[in-house]
């Protein structure tokens, strides 16, 4: 199902959620790129307080993994854009080491930012330069990874080795 226009309110709930064969949850999200700036999209947790992630969701079963991204941006960050290419997957693990979710990354070409949003009262956005961005994703080096392996993160890594 294509997605042109979303909604005023984020989904909710997980009763469409992408399952795979181990029942690990399947999330989409983004590498936002705004061309005019050169700077990546990053927003607040919506779980912890003073940590920063990059936009992403439950991909649900009536979407592809690429809408789910631009969707997810869009709710929490107030973005739209194109999807300009896959970045990679990557798997996020609880406390105890254990897969709790399967993440797709695709690079979005930033279009619009809107003033108001979905997520706008309970998530703050920021604009970084790449530096930036992966000091402030430190707390989930598979977000960190995912950033190196952008577009975005092989023009700007000058001093990180790969």
């Amino acid at each position: 199902m294509s997605h042109p226009d979303y909604p005023t309110e984020p989904r909710v709930g997980r009763q469409n959620q992408v399952y795979d064969h181990n029942d690990i949850r399947q999330i989409s999200g983004s590498i936002a790129v705004d061309p005019k700036t050169n700077k990546v999209l990053i927003i607040s947790s919506s779980k912890y307080e003073n940590v920063w992630v990059l936009p992403k969701g439950g991909w649900e079963n009536d979407e592809t993994r690429e809408e789910a991204a631009k969707r997810e941006t869009y709710e929490e960050g107030g973005v739209k854009g194109v999807v300009k290419g896959f970045v990679g997957s990557f798997v996020d693990y609880d406390y105890m080491g254990n897969p709790k979710s399967h993440v797709w990354f695709y690079e979005l070409e930033v279009q619009h930012i809107y003033e108001r949003w979905p997520e706008e009262d309970f998530r703050q956005r920021k604009w970084c330069a790449f530096e930036e961005a992966m000091q402030l994703l430190r707390f989930k080096p598979y977000m960190q990874k995912a950033l190196l392996a952008s577009t975005f993160g092989q023009e700007n890594n000058k001093n990180i080795d790969n």
